[in-house]
């Protein structure tokens, strides 16, 4: 049987400020790591609880830091947006979508603008990288 991986496909888009809310693609994005969300432990021990034991049950889902890194395009719009959105510490909406292929999935969620940074190069690509936290849930 062949196999259904492959390699790229996906898109980082960050969200307007109006309403209804669009999506452009970032520019030239190369990478896209720590899409998800984790929740926190609660300690739900008791004087019930089976002899030295503990119990436990799933808390509050906190979002994950996402990195985006694209080549730097000193004049990409999207990049300097983002940029813009991390100077004025305005949360924003954000979508990762993983494209071409059938059926499409979209991950979509509002998120705080961390960092950028600027990563320059004499002998490899120019670099763009930005952080956002994953603000709320994930649709």
């Amino acid at each position: 049987m062949a196999t259904a991986a492959n390699i790229s496909r996906w898109k980082a888009y960050l969200g307007s400020t109006g309403s209804p809310v669009t999506y452009t693609a970032i520019e030239e994005v190369f990478n896209i790591s720590g899409l998800g969300a984790t929740n926190d432990l609660v300690d739900v021990t008791s004087f019930d609880s089976p002899t030295g034991t503990k119990e436990f049950i799933g808390g509050l889902a906190d979002g994950q830091e996402v990195t985006v890194e694209a080549n730097y395009i000193s004049s990409a719009t999207q990049q300097l947006a983002m940029v813009s959105a991390v100077v004025a510490k305005v949360n924003r909406q954000f979508r990762v979508s993983y494209v071409g292929v059938s059926p499409a999935k979209t991950y979509t969620f509002a998120c705080a603008p961390i960092s950028y940074e600027v990563v320059p190069s004499v002998d490899n690509k120019n670099v763009i990288r930005f952080v956002v936290k994953i603000s709320g849930a994930i649709s």
